[in-house]
């Protein structure tokens, strides 16, 4: 019988083999597996690996996570306390607005963070964090409350695998809705494309911030959001939640659209740096494993 891992090794490293994958469990242990291998998985302590405080050494605690420097000027070994340990929980928030329908390449951008998801709700639960998941669409959607029971990675999955994109919506009033729901402090993960209106929505994550969350924001764009086909002739853009079709050549407008898409990116990275707010940038065409791997790393170096 064949690993099902080894299967999915190869299929998460091509985007169109990826998305075309029905297997949502598969997929994310294939680029979760594939993140831990080699040199990184003695690093990767968990996805809420953020330093939080010390404790006593106990017998049997990995000596990696003693605190060498204050041993040195106290004689006691202590240990560093990550919020995994303290049991944080992780919050996963999707946007299911039509413009999440987007698809120019291997698969739609919700198709996208759908694995995405499902792929840091693998990783999370596979370290013991409370994980929930919450559907954004017109009235209220889905959710599963944070757990760690046996069985809850299938029910996260299960949703993501039945879901879909819905009407048109706003983003920020919907986020409006959920701090009602969070009812511990945690760590908030956003897949969208951010394609609303951008005050409401930095305004709502900076409320978010403030009760003390930690919030990461996946923006998941199409490859023709960010730059314009090279090829020339006209094409057609439709309006995927205010309807509407325009017949334009592309090659007349890359100069123009690429300042306009550089301003509003370089706009976004600004605020949220000011917010203290994570933001992962990814496209359809990128492989996931490569996203979080880098993702992950970073969380590493800078904590």
């Amino acid at each position: 019988m064949q690993n099902p891992q080894k299967e999915a090794q190869p299929l998460i490293q091509d985007p169109e083999l990826f998305m075309a994958m029905d297997d949502l469990e598969l997929v994310a242990q294939g680029v979760v597996e594939g993140a831990l291998i080699g040199g990184h998985k003695s690093k990767f302590i968990g996805f809420s690996n953020e330093f939080d405080s010390h404790r006593n050494y106990i017998a049997g605690d990995e000596l990696r996570h003693v605190n060498w420097n204050l041993w040195a000027k106290t004689d006691r070994l202590y240990v560093k306390q990550y919020e995994s340990d303290t049991n944080l929980h992780l919050y996963l928030v999707m946007d299911q607005s039509k413009s999440m329908l987007a698809q120019n390449g291997a698969g739609t951008k919700w198709a996208y963070a759908a694995r995405a998801a499902a792929s840091i709700a693998y990783l999370s639960l596979r370290n013991r964090d409370a994980t929930g998941l919450y559907l954004l669409e017109e009235e209220w959607g889905e959710c599963l409350p944070p757990m760690v029971k046996p069985g809850h990675l299938q029910h996260i999955i299960s949703l993501l695998g039945q879901s879909s994109v819905k009407d048109e919506f706003e983003l920020s009033t919907l986020l409006n809705r959920l701090p009602e729901l969070f009812n511990r402090k945690g760590i908030i993960v956003l897949f969208s494309d951010l394609l609303d209106n951008e005050e409401k929505i930095m305004e709502q994550l900076h409320i978010f911030k403030e009760a003390g969350h930690q919030v990461i924001v996946f923006q998941i764009l199409d490859p023709f959001e960010l730059e314009l086909p090279t090829s020339k002739g006209v094409f057609e853009f439709k309006g995927l939640e205010e309807g509407g079709k325009q017949k334009v050549d592309a090659s007349q407008l890359q100069t123009a659209y690429s300042l306009v898409v550089n301003r509003w990116q370089q706009r976004l990275k600004e605020q949220f740096d000011q917010l203290g707010i994570d933001w992962v940038q990814a496209t359809t065409n990128q492989p996931l494993q490569e996203i979080l791997v880098e993702y992950l790393l970073k969380r590493i170096h800078t904590s």
